[in-house]
């Protein structure tokens, strides 16, 4: 009796396993058919834009000798220094114009007409360069250079009435 249920269970076995390769077989021949059995495997062009631009490094690595030198030179800075009223709007204004953090604000003449007679321009200047009290050196943004500072200031002093 053992060995007759073994050939059952084995040709039973061996039937449902070729039952699921034909299954397969179908499954892929039906997949290959609906999908154009003959179209090229390779990917359209608007696929691989999508692909490249989402496949691209996120840094890259400069191997010019001469970068670094160019950098410390300053030589991509790249033309003319910012006027006094430049300065002012980009990086100035944020906390004069309002007065935040007790900053004295451009409107106050009294204020500017004090602070010039009494620390005088040259205070004021090394003041804007090298950060006061809540104030940080060159308003927060240190690729200012010295001349804009000064020219900074003196836009300052011209728009309160101090100058």
């Amino acid at each position: 009796m053992t060995a007759n249920s073994d050939q059952t269970f084995f040709r039973a076995f061996t039937i449902v396993l070729g039952v699921l390769f034909l299954i397969t077989i179908v499954a892929i021949f039906g997949a290959r058919m609906i999908t154009n059995w003959n179209a090229n495997d390779g990917m359209r062009p608007e696929q691989l834009t999508r692909v490249k631009s989402r496949t691209e490094p996120v840094y890259a690595v400069n191997t010019d000798p001469n970068a670094t030198s160019l950098a410390a030179a300053g030589g991509d800075s790249g033309g003319e220094p910012m006027s006094g009223s430049e300065v002012y709007n980009n990086v100035c204004s944020a906390c004069h114009a309002s007065g935040v953090a007790g900053a004295p604000k451009t409107s106050d003449t009294a204020e500017w007409k004090k602070r010039l007679s009494e620390q005088g321009k040259d205070t004021l200047y090394k003041r804007a360069i090298n950060g006061y009290k809540g104030m940080p050196a060159k308003g927060g943004n240190p690729d200012l250079s010295e001349e804009e500072m000064h020219k900074a200031v003196d836009h300052i002093l011209g728009e309160s009435g101090a100058a």
